[in-house]
This record gives structure tokens, C-alpha cells and sequence, in this order.
């Protein structure tokens, strides 16, 4: 379990019968988890195994969510502890879905604060409470690291200059109810 350091909430994931699912509010409204109560609704893990750089990475993972948004891969160079030792996210992208598309954003930490900027983004429509198999592909075998981002049939790619040679890969819910069904990693 890794947090974020915008929030001070760690997360709880629930298991069901067939997936897991971030635990969120019962009393918040699905508007609120987009906005002034997403905090409580971040929940993150990481693969223990770091993967040092080959060829190919493939990560994938069968995902959904309720209302709006936002499942998500996530990639991380390392990450640090907060304050109380939790575990605590540096610099990581997050591979994010959504009702409007896929968002790459690249999370960076300096000076004891968070920033991110939108890398990349693929504009088109998912729709909620629908199964979608998101696959990110990296590729090493050029100069300059490519991910490929593919789901339902729609992909698109962008050389991520900023990418390490070994990272942990992990999966976050956040802004909503969001569930996964599956995750995998070939390397």
C-alpha cells in the first residue's frame, strides 16, 4: 500500500466475489468523490517486485468504474515515507481512465511538494460500470522509452523521456468507486 502525498488517507481495498474495489465514503455523493472528498477515495498498491529495464514491459489490468472516473496504472520510480513512515509516492505516472478518455500524468515531488503535469491524453468515450482491458506497453528497445497505451480497441503512444530503467508498477482507484478484475505484468 502506497499513499499520496496530497492526502493524508492510506486507502482500504475491499475484496468481492470477483474483483477488488477502493473503499469510499458511504455518505459522499458521487460529485463530492470528484472534488472536495477525492481524498478519501485514493486507494494504491504497488507490485513488491521492482523491474529493472528489458525490452518489454507489458502491464495490464480488466478495470471499471461507477460514475466518471478514474482506475489507473501506475508506474514509480521509487517512492519515500511521509512523516508517520507510511509509504509515500515520488515521482510516478498514472495511466488513468475515465468517461472522456485516458490521461498520462507525470507526478513529480520536490521540496516536500507534490506537482504533475498531463503527458499524454487519448480523448474518447468509456462508459461507466463497463469492463475495459487496459494494456501499457514499454518499450526500451529505441533511444528513448515508448509507451503504448491500448484499451477496447483505441491506442495511442508517447516517448516518455523521463522514464527509468527499473520501476515498481501497481494499480490506484480514486475520484469514485473503482474496481479491477484482473492485473498482470510480462516482462
Amino acid at each position: 500500500m502506497v499513499k499520496s502525498p496530497r492526502w493524508d488517507y492510506l486507502g482500504i481495498w475491499e475484496q468481492e466475489a470477483d474483483h477488488i474495489r477502493n473503499k469510499v465514503p458511504a455518505d459522499a455523493t458521487e460529485n463530492e468523490m470528484l472534488g472536495k472528498r477525492a481524498g478519501e477515495t485514493y486507494t494504491s498498491m504497488l507490485w513488491k517486485e521492482k523491474i529493472s529495464a528489458h525490452k518489454k514491459v507489458v502491464i495490464c489490468a480488466e478495470m471499471s468504474f461507477d460514475y466518471q472516473m478514474a482506475p489507473l496504472l501506475v508506474i514509480a520510480s521509487e517512492y519515500g515515507k511521509d512523516s508517520g513512515a507510511c509509504p509515500e509516492y515520488r515521482q510516478h505516472w498514472e495511466i488513468v481512465l475515465y468517461d472522456k478518455g485516458i490521461n498520462v500524468w507525470h507526478h513529480q515531488y520536490a521540496d516536500g511538494k507534490p506537482s504533475w503535469y498531463k503527458a499524454a491524453a487519448l480523448h474518447t468515450a468509456f462508459a461507466p460500470n463497463q469492463k475495459v482491458m487496459m494494456t501499457v506497453t514499454i518499450n526500451f528497445a529505441g533511444k528513448v522509452p515508448q509507451l503504448e497505451i491500448r484499451a477496447d480497441g483505441k491506442t495511442f503512444s508517447y516517448a516518455e523521456l523521463q522514464l527509468p530503467k527499473s520501476f515498481f508498477v501497481g494499480l490506484t482507484a480514486c475520484e469514485g468507486v473503482n474496481r479491477f478484475y484482473s492485473f498482470s505484468v510480462t516482462y
